[in-house]
Order: C-alpha cells, then structure tokens, then sequence
C-alpha cells in the first residue's frame, strides 16, 4: 500500500506544473497578512490535493485488453484524420512533436480538438470541451452533462477515483483562478484511455471555504463540475503522461456508455426560454393608493423589516398587478425577498433566499404572475433556476432546473435563460 501523501512530492513532478500549483497557492494566500495565517492556508491548499485524489491507492501494472476502438462525437481512435472534415474547417491547427493538433467549433459553446500522428495520418487523442457558456450541454458520456455533472457523480458512476499516471499532476490551476481536476480511466476491451476534466471556478472555491472552513476540501467533489471528456490511444497517453500504473482501490476499467439516448432527450428537454410572463396573465393592475404593510398574524414575523418592506410598497407595484417586490440583505451574497399587496397591505415572503439559498436573483413583470428566480444552494453549491407562479398568495413552483455549479449564479439571470 501507499499514501497519496507519499506520491505527493512535489520535487517529481515538473516544473511547470509545480509553477501552477505554486501560482495557485500564492492566490489564496496573497490576501493573508501574517506569518500564521499564510502557513494555515498553504497547508489547506496541499490538503485540497489529496481532498480530491484517491485516498489511498495501490500499485497495479495495468495490462489492457485488445478490442475495438471507443468514440467520441461519432469519430474513433485510429482512424484517418481526413474523416474529421465532417466537422468542417478547423477553427485552429498546429503542429506538436510528431502530431497535428486541430480543433473544431461543432456547436454552442462545444469545441473538439484533435491529435493526429504525422506519420500514420490516425487519430490518436479526441476531446470534447464546454466553453463554460450558455445553458450545460450532453458531454458525449453516457448521461453526463458539461457544467452539470459534479466529480462526485462521475467517482460513483464508473466505481472509483481512476488512475494515476506517471507524470504530471492531475490538479492544475485554471486560467481564472480555479482548479482542474483530471481524473483517468482505462476503457475495457480497448487500448484506451478515457479522461474526465472537471472545474471548481475561482469564486465556488471562495465560497466553499467561507462556508465550511477547515472542512473545504471534503466538500470539493460536488463543486466540480465537467468541462472535458477526452479519448486517447493508450500509447499516445504513455508517452505524454508516463505508464499508468497506480490504480484507487476497487478500480476497474470502465465500460464507454454511447451518449445517443440522452442527445435524443435533451431535444425534449423544455427550454428555459420559452416560459413567458405571458403565459401567468393578471386579470387587472391595481391603480388606486398605496397602503402601508400589513404586518399582523402569520407575516408578525417580517416585523424586523417593516421600515424596508413599507418604503418598497411606496414605490407602487411591480408584480402580479398589485405587488411590490422588495428585496433585503442579510449579509454576504444573501437575501430575503418579499411582496407587499398596495392594494390591500398583506405582505408574503419568497419561498426562496436566506443563507441556504444564496446570490438570489429575481425576474418578474407588473403584468404577470410569474416570478423567476436563480440561486445557489448553500448544501451543494450548485445553481438554480427556479419558476413561481403567484396565487392568492400562494407560491406554486411550476419548475426548478440544475443549470450548474454555484459560478453558474454569477452570470445574469437573463444569460442564463437563453
């Protein structure tokens, strides 16, 4: 048996990537002013690498069995480079050694790259990357989806955290300050190597601490959601990453699920932009004096904020033809959200907000019953987008849809409605 902390040492692993790991340390740390408080964080920085590898791993020689080649957006490992015109011209192309890299742009936000031997002409390395933009796309893997699919889900699905290959680090910085995780499997009955990349932004790793402190890192696999799936012949990869040879306990090589069904549902998969305010009509909007709140009975409890909910219900309604809609802080990212009835004083609170549902954000019309809201989930750190319809003071959630991990919430709520 081994330790992770044993194959941990730095001084074997290159430079460059030692340089990336350093620039990322430095990034949680620059904000620290002592001594103390730099060591704390440098070594919860080394604690988040072994967080997110396998714990404990045992040393194997790989064999791989002889078999077909797998695919990937309808194209395999060793076959002739030219059958990657289908996807049109490539958008850019160099050359690496004795390969040709190429990449293609084949849909919203979904790019394939490619490299090809010089030589032989085959295909030797496919990989299929999300921009990070846009709604999350199928990732060409069974069910899996990019910006959806969290590190945990992809451990419990194919059984175990892969494998360790004999050079470089899995976990580099990315370019906005986050980490990539890069998490390897053999492919059964195939010389194949499959890879699954997945990202924990710069902002969810910010959030992640602030949330639970010394226990960060325990929390980082259903943070990181996919960005990559890559192929590679099994030769190619030895000869970039070194002989994979250590292996997670109870790690087996995977089985490729095809992704054909999913592409199929997703087609059916209702569009976020097609809900309109239109489709929740009032039958009136209210036009007659504004009332000061009503904060008896069951709303006794909204008291504390009777000074902001009755200068919000001055202003005159902006929702479900006789609301206003008021919106109040309770620290960092973290929000309540009410409505006062002008008309009649009662005043109703959003199902939605509070320190478990942070960076609320609300959509919402005069002349509708539909409020829209995005958040992130304190628990998992995942975003989402959530659809209220208003009835006689009753919120009824009409759908709620997973869109991402907690940077998702970032972006605006109309960009994320496209």
């Amino acid at each position: 048996m081994l330790t992770f902390g044993a194959l941990l040492d730095l001084a074997a692993i290159p430079r460059s990537t030692v340089r990336l790991l350093r620039h990322q340390e430095n990034r949680y740390t620059a904000h620290l002013g002592t001594k103390g408080e730099y060591e704390m964080r440098r070594s919860s920085f080394l604690k988040f690498l072994s967080a997110v590898l396998p714990i404990t791993l045992v040393v194997v020689i790989g064999a791989f069995a002889d078999g077909s080649a797998q695919s990937l957006a309808g194209h395999s490992i060793g076959e002739n480079h030219l059958k990657l015109n289908e996807f049109g011209t490539a958008a850019w192309q160099y050359d690496y050694g004795e390969s040709t890299n190429a990449t293609f742009n084949v849909g919203p936000n979904i790019n394939i790259s490619s490299a090809t031997e010089k030589l032989t002409g085959k295909v030797v390395r496919l990989e299929a990357s999300w921009s990070g933009r846009g709604k999350p796309q199928p990732a060409y893997f069974s069910d899996f989806k990019f910006g959806l699919t969290d590190l945990a889900t992809i451990r419990q699905r194919l059984g175990s955290s892969g494998a360790l290959p004999g050079s470089g680090s899995p976990v580099l910085s990315s370019s906005d300050g986050g980490v990539e995780i890069s998490s390897f499997y053999e492919v059964a009955n195939s010389q194949i190597i499959a890879s699954f990349i997945t990202k924990v932004g710069r902002d969810a790793l910010v959030d992640l601490q602030r949330r639970y402190g010394a226990e960060t890192f325990a929390h980082v696999a259903k943070v990181a959601t996919l960005q990559s799936v890559v192929i590679s012949d099994a030769a190619y990869f030895k000869s970039l990453r070194g002989t994979t040879s250590v292996f997670d306990v109870g790690y087996r090589p995977i089985v490729w699920e095809p992704a054909a069904a999913l592409t199929m549902d997703a087609k059916r998969e209702i569009s976020l932009a097609r809900i309109k305010p239109s489709q929740l009509p009032v039958p009136r909007v209210y036009s007659g004096p504004n009332n000061l709140p009503d904060l008896t009975g069951q709303s006794a409890s909204f008291r504390t904020h009777q000074a902001k909910i009755a200068d919000g219900m001055a202003s005159g309604p902006s929702f479900a033809g006789e609301f206003a809609v008021i919106q109040i802080g309770c620290g960092s990212s973290c929000s309540n959200a009410f409505v006062g009835n002008v008309r009649t004083g009662e005043v109703f609170k959003l199902p939605k907000g509070g320190k478990d549902n942070l960076n609320l954000t609300l959509k919402y019309e005069l002349s509708s019953r539909l409020m829209t809201a995005q958040w992130s989930e304190a628990e998992t750190g995942k975003c989402f987008v959530e659809f209220f319809g208003f009835d006689d003071g009753e919120w009824v959630e009409l759908l709620r849809r997973d869109i991402g991990s907690s940077d998702r919430c970032l972006a605006s709520l109309a960009q994320n409605l496209r």
